[in-house]
């Protein structure tokens, strides 16, 4: 400690110098480290959000063909309401729809009271793969003989 003390000032210099070497490249690879952890955090909260944004997208799309497929049914009905409760049966207007008939369509009917129907439930499912997922939307509604 006395020998510091009294040594030259250069020569306590190059002493320093021997020490932190190597160090500048130290804080440089934690530094790197930092901003690819940063990036990667980002990176897949991006992804995450357009993955999200992708299935809401459909979601809406798909539940605007399945209302347009019931409000086809439903004019059905208005037509001729002794005709269609009379035949009893489920003419199903689906198909597949949007770009490249992305979305499927099925639809059930159920006629109560049997024999008689005064009321039919109807429900229009629509679906969809997403990345290797099935994904689908169902409408449910019922339409009656008479108006309410």
């Amino acid at each position: 400690m006395l020998a510091a003390r009294f040594m030259p000032e250069v020569v306590r210099i190059k002493m320093m110098k021997k020490k932190c070497s190597g160090q500048l490249l130290v804080e440089i690879l934690i530094g790197l480290a930092v901003i690819t952890v940063a990036l990667v955090i980002s990176l897949t909260a991006v992804t995450h959000a357009t993955k999200v944004s992708r299935v809401a997208r459909n979601r809406l799309e798909a539940t605007k063909y399945g209302e347009k497929v019931t409000e086809t049914y439903r004019n059905t009905r208005d037509l001729d309401r002794e005709a269609f409760f009379g035949s009893q049966t489920c003419n199903n207007p689906c198909g597949t729809f949007g770009d490249n008939g992305m979305y499927g369509c099925t639809m059930t009917c159920v006629f109560t009271p049997g024999g008689a129907a005064t009321r039919v439930d109807v429900t229009v499912t629509m679906s969809w793969n997403d990345s290797g997922n099935t994904i689908s939307v169902s409408l449910p509604t019922v339409l009656t003989k008479y108006d309410l």
